[in-house]
């Protein structure tokens, strides 16, 4: 096209050229004619004049035929751009399809999986609760057994020989030791059946419109009563820094709610923990901002950190580096469920020793935004020390 375009600017150029040496011939045919009377030179002019009509005939033709075919190929390369544009919509289209595809693959396979663990996980939780029932009720009868044998043993202190009553309450203790023991496993495993249990429930349940800055409060407020306590001894500092619009979002705000209790748990627990081997100024962060078409809900502790060795593993159900007694490991394997069934994502980042952060993104469907009034907004906007 740019040979093209400069063939046709040379062929215009050749045109005007000729046709100033025409407009002369012109004149110096008059002059030689009428006032120098050289019949000779006017004719010669003449014959020169009408040869570069006939090349300027030429060149316009050539010129005629070239703007033809640029105008042709201006034509067809805008066809060609047009199906190009319709190609690259049709294929984004169908990038887009195939991710929608791929989304609803990825959450097929989920729900299988849950399915699947599902019904593996029903027919045993009873059967084991049952009997873990027994054994626990047992074990405290037997407590309170031992409890009243060791008051006979104690009746009898002066009529026993020393070496049998010594043996007998040495015994005795053991016995209360492992039923203790007993006791104790017994009712961390109840509480891990009963985690599974847990992870068999329907966690979508009914969306409706909730204020994402109240949910957030209001899960700080649990946190802080439930940690009342230990915030005030290790001088915890909460920090929250809300929207400045209020955000409505379509959510099941009671699953939204224990995702983010459950988040900021383990940020307390992270840095409470800490607070006992280091002396420093512990802290937790809850923010919330408004990316695009994106809520972000970030959460983030100067605790302890996570071992990069098992970052990918914190996720999966049943893992957990707390004792069996702390936790039953399904904590954060329900908050990813539960931000999964909202369409969202939970992401962490952390740093041995020094950090942790949980970004849970969740898509804004539908939701309003008005302002707040301004009391609510100047208490919002503070900033809340434990």
């Amino acid at each position: 096209m740019g040979t093209l375009a400069e063939e046709i600017k040379e062929l215009e150029g050749r045109v005007k050229l000729t046709e100033r040496l025409i407009n002369a011939g012109w004149c110096i045919m008059a002059l030689s004619f009428i006032f120098l009377g050289r019949n000779d030179l006017g004719s010669l002019t003449l014959i020169c004049t009408v040869s570069l009509l006939i090349y300027k005939a030429i060149l316009k033709r050539k010129l005629s035929i070239k703007e033809d075919l640029a105008k042709e190929v201006e034509e067809r390369t805008e066809q060609i751009r047009s199906e190009k544009d319709a190609i690259q919509e049709e294929s984004d289209k169908l990038a887009a399809a195939l991710s929608a595809l791929s989304e609803a693959q990825d959450e097929l396979v989920r729900k299988e999986r849950m399915a699947t663990v599902g019904q593996l996980t029903q027919g045993l939780v009873d059967r084991i609760l049952n009997p873990l029932n027994y054994i626990n009720n047992f074990a405290n009868l037997s407590e309170g057994l031992a409890k009243e044998l060791r008051e006979n043993l104690e009746s009898q202190k002066g009529k026993l020989p020393q070496d049998v009553y010594e043996d007998s309450e040495e015994l005795l203790d053991m016995m209360s030791s492992n039923l203790q023991k007993i006791s104790a496993h017994g009712y961390n495993t109840v509480r891990i059946v009963k985690a599974m249990e847990e992870l068999l429930k329907d966690r979508v349940g009914v969306l409706i419109l909730t204020n994402m800055n109240t949910l957030c409060r209001i899960a700080l407020e649990k946190l802080k009563k439930s940690y009342e306590k230990e915030i005030q001894e290790k001088n915890v500092r909460i920090v929250f820094d809300n929207l400045n619009l209020s955000l409505m979002m379509e959510v099941n705000a009671d699953e939204l709610g224990k995702a983010i209790d459950g988040v900021l748990k383990n940020a307390m627990y992270a840095v409470l923990r800490k607070a006992e081997q280091v002396a420093y100024s512990p802290e937790i962060y809850l923010g919330l901002k408004v990316n695009g078409d994106q809520l972000d809900i970030t959460i983030r502790d100067n605790g302890t950190g996570i071992d990069e060795k098992i970052k990918d593993k914190i996720f999966a159900p049943f893992f957990t580096t707390k004792t069996t007694g702390e936790a039953a490991g399904v904590g954060l394997y329900l908050c990813r469920e539960i931000v999964q069934n909202h369409r969202g994502r939970i992401e962490v980042e952390s740093q041995k020793g020094e950090y942790t952060q949980f970004l849970i993104s969740l898509p804004i469907y539908s939701f309003k935004q008005h302002k707040q009034p301004e009391a609510e907004e100047a208490e919002e906007e503070e900033q809340t020390h434990g």
